[in-house]
């Protein structure tokens, strides 16, 4: 297998449709549920992440871009530590029903489209962020390269999600975790619809180890400005800049 082919490998390709009717489903419990099947680590996450993305705009306004943003929580935690006009948001996801609920909690405006046709010209955004949604993308590199591209140079790119450690034996344990122990967590907090959470063992098996990402990320024109995981390097926080060209 060439390079090319390891690296067009990654993303949900035929399984998309089936994780978007999922996560279509439980939208009444996703909050809930993800709180209890991160073990209470992805809020943490989520304000880290903000927090770094912000330092880099610091004394100034910016524009930003929240894909993937499922039900509105990361615009939420933003503009709850950001001044009123600080930051234009647009919410994007593929799902109309998603898109309703975030702009409902939000109030801001937003639009349906997926990872791999962004409708923006080159180089028009200062920055984006992905809580938790950019392993639903078909081709990762192919959002990876729509992402660079809709971004100005030194602009950012804020990833909070799921993880893959190089060290098998941490991915397996990762990988049994969301397979058997996160399905049953969720079942107990959030009845029968928690079941379905057990789709995100899919979403994990088809991500990158983070040293791949890194290379996949690096081919599409990006830099690792900042790298923080937790739970065995289960879930964590990147900040990406794109480079110059």
């Amino acid at each position: 297998m060439t390079q090319a082919d390891e690296t067009s490998e990654f993303g949900l390709k035929e399984d998309w449709t089936s994780v978007q009717t999922v996560l279509e489903q439980i939208i009444p419990v996703y909050d809930k549920t993800n709180r209890y099947i991160s073990l209470g680590t992805d809020l943490k996450l989520r304000n880290r992440g903000i927090s770094l993305l912000i330092s880099g705009f610091a004394q100034r306004n910016f524009s930003l871009v929240d894909l993937g943003a499922g039900t509105g929580t990361m615009t939420k935690l933003l503009k709850d530590v950001t001044t009123e006009n600080q930051v234009q948001i647009l919410l994007v996801d593929p799902l109309s029903k998603m898109m309703q609920v975030a702009a409902a909690r939000t109030h801001e405006n937003g639009l349906l489209a997926v990872y791999e046709c962004l409708p923006f010209r080159g180089g028009a955004i200062d920055s984006a962020m992905a809580g938790f949604s950019l392993r639903d993308a078909r081709n990762l590199s192919e959002a990876l390269r729509q992402i660079s591209r809709m971004l100005k140079d030194e602009g950012k790119f804020l990833i909070v999600d799921l993880s893959k450690p190089d060290s098998a034996t941490k991915g397996a344990l990762i990988s049994a975790y969301w397979q058997f122990l996160a399905p049953a967590i969720a079942f107990l907090s959030s009845g029968r619809l928690g079941l379905k959470f057990g789709a995100l063992a899919r979403t994990y098996q088809k991500l990158p180890k983070i040293s791949e990402f890194k290379r996949i990320a690096a081919e599409q024109g990006f830099i690792v400005s900042n790298a923080e995981f937790s739970m065995l390097g289960g879930a964590g926080v990147m900040l990406l800049t794109k480079i110059p060209r």
